[in-house]
């Protein structure tokens, strides 16, 4: 099943595959945005190519001539396509999906592809999914450098020019299949560290435990008449003691069923600022936990595991400090204005790796990057970075988010919070408890859960050329974060928001981000309890900067007003007309 943030009749997928010596590409296009179960291609739910591709030495490119099949009866009778319908298993909202049956052991006609009964074959595949005014692609496996495919607007390619036979996944059939190494969200997390004294137990397994000097969250002075005042400021020169209290047992828990020697499999700790990153980890995006970089699976404890932090050494004692100049700058100046001030929300990335070359890896990376939050009204900053990503221009990158939510309707149809959070603590005790039978990913808490999910994407430099001859741009995803979110008592109805980001569309959001920098924006969630509350305030720029951002999209002449105005905007805020109609005015006055 593949599941898209839009739907869009330009959305596709490619798939290459081979039997080792025929290699067969085949793209299939959504053609209807009317939800359907099974549609057909007969029905108009979805058109389809198939066309031979050539091999020479190790370059894969499309043969000459004429597609094999163009929307015919080739695989009428088992290609199905599913347009914005629930998903059976986890029962959330699937914008559209595809499936093919293929024969085995005789050729999928019209070509000569011919997958065995039991053995291996090779196959490549990426999906194009619409965003508003832009598209992203997903390649499986991705080759070591992005590729994009080169269109036109009378043919299009199902294949990027540059794909290799060394870039396929290897596949089996019949029993043929390798075990592979795989991991999920819940196989990775923190705790305390077994045989200290027994510290009360963790609300739940990623909160890590740091000395920042005082108690957090925040010490609070008459919090009912001034909850932005702390009581005392943080220490932004503290030195972490590494008492038992404040040590965390990092663990991985991979599935490594079938393989001969666990202890092969190694796994890499790092932490990032609460937010969205590159994907692809970089010296500048992701940073190394002391002790983390290459833990040994156990297979006597059946994980990798270790302990930080074991001494107050300069990565320790810098995050601390940077916490408490977070926290002064958050509770006091609302967003954090120092550079380098870090949240104390960080997310957590896994990276499997193995000392045996031969070792296969189904998912070989995991991002912890969901947070546990209450709500009635939850608003605190995150940071979208594009650090350690090479320019595409002297100008800022623009970077794209949607908000996507799960169970969060703005007028809730009689769900009871307390029966939901009873099965979320369910589901998160169980799980807490046999990882490796029991493993969950985000999804699985979506499917019931209130959630709340930012997907981030960057603009890549490189254009997309439709079959009308139009060209959008290319985007690129990062890690996306987000929140499952309780709330206690009486509730009317969600309302989400980002702000800090020029709003485009519905859920969908711009910002421009200077080259290696990050900006932050601010997340907001509310429960409302009754129609009478007051709901959040509008998202999205307003005024000026509303002004600013859509000049920057109108052309060169645009770009140069944008630039003239935008130190107006920072300086007068919406009151920069007053300011220009007094220089005109004396400027009047003197002619």
């Amino acid at each position: 099943m593949i599941r898209v943030s839009a739907l869009s009749t330009n959305d596709r997928a490619n798939v290459l595959l081979s039997d080792g010596t025929n290699y067969v590409a085949i793209q299939i296009k959504v053609a209807s945005n009317a939800s359907q179960v099974a549609g057909t291609q007969n029905g108009g739910f979805y058109s389809y190519r198939i066309h031979n591709c050539s091999v020479n030495g190790n370059a894969i490119s499309p043969a000459s001539g004429p597609d094999l099949s163009v929307d015919g009866a080739d695989i009428e009778t088992t290609g199905r396509m599913w347009v914005d319908v629930t998903s059976p298993g986890r029962g959330l909202q699937t914008v559209w999906a595809f499936q093919v049956a293929i024969p085995l052991g005789v050729a999928w006609a019209p070509s000569a592809l011919t997958l065995p009964v039991s053995g291996a074959f090779k196959l490549w595949y990426e999906v194009w999914t619409s965003v508003p005014h832009a598209t992203v692609p997903y390649q499986s496996p991705p080759p070591p450098l992005p590729l994009l495919p080169v269109q036109t607007s009378g043919a299009l390619q199902i294949i990027p020019m540059g794909l290799e036979v060394g870039h396929l996944l290897d596949m089996g059939t019949g029993g043929a299949c390798t075990d592979a190494v795989t991991i999920s969200y819940s196989g990775v997390g923190v705790r305390n560290v077994p045989n200290n004294p027994p510290f009360p137990p963790r609300s739940d397994q990623y909160t890590i435990k740091l000395d920042l000097g005082q108690t957090y969250p925040p010490n609070m002075a008459n919090p009912t008449e001034n909850p932005a005042h702390i009581s005392q400021l943080y220490n932004e020169s503290q030195t972490p003691t590494v008492a038992a209290l404040y040590q965390n047992q990092f663990f991985a828990q991979p599935n490594v069923t079938g393989l001969a020697d666990p202890t092969v499999v190694r796994v890499r700790f790092s932490l990032a600022n609460w937010g969205s990153q590159l994907s692809d980890p970089t010296a500048n995006s992701w940073r190394p936990v002391p002790g983390g970089e290459d833990v040994q699976y156990q297979t006597a404890v059946s994980e990798a595991r270790f302990v930080w932090p074991q001494v107050a050494d300069s990565y320790t004692t810098t995050l601390v400090r940077n916490i408490n100049t977070y926290l002064n700058h958050v509770w006091n100046h609302s967003l954090p204005s120092a550079p380098n001030a870090q949240n104390p929300h960080q997310c957590m990335l896994a990276e499997l790796s193995s000392t045996d070359p031969s070792v296969v890896f189904t998912r070989s990376s995991i991002y912890v990057n969901m947070n546990v939050a209450s709500a009635s009204v939850l608003r605190e900053p995150a940071l979208i970075s594009i650090e350690g990503l090479k320019p595409i221009s002297a100008g800022p990158r623009d970077v794209y988010l949607y908000l996507q939510t799960f169970n969060m309707p703005k007028v809730a149809k009689g769900e009871d919070p307390t029966v939901v959070q009873r099965n979320f603590d369910a589901r998160m005790n169980l799980t807490a408890t046999h990882e490796e039978k029991q493993g969950y990913e985000v999804e699985d808490i979506a499917a019931f859960f209130p959630t709340y999910i930012v997907h981030a994407y960057h603009d890549a430099g490189e254009m997309y050329q439709l079959e009308d001859g139009r060209r959008v741009p290319i985007l690129r995803p990062q890690t996306a974060f987000g929140y499952f979110v309780q709330h206690q008592g009486p509730l009317y109805g969600w309302e989400t928001r980002i702000y800090g980001a020029e709003k485009l569309a519905e859920n969908f959001y711009r910002l421009r981000v200077a080259n290696h920098g990050a900006q932050y924006v601010e997340p907001a969630i509310q429960a409302r309890e009754s129609a009478a509350e007051p709901p959040l305030p509008d998202d999205g720029l307003t005024g000026c900067k509303a002004l600013v951002a859509g000049l920057e999209t109108k052309g060169l002449v645009g770009k140069f007003l944008a630039c003239l105005l935008r130190p107006l905007c920072n300086l007068f805020g919406d009151y920069w007309w007053i300011l220009l109609l007094v220089i005109l005015v004396i400027a009047v006055l003197l002619l």
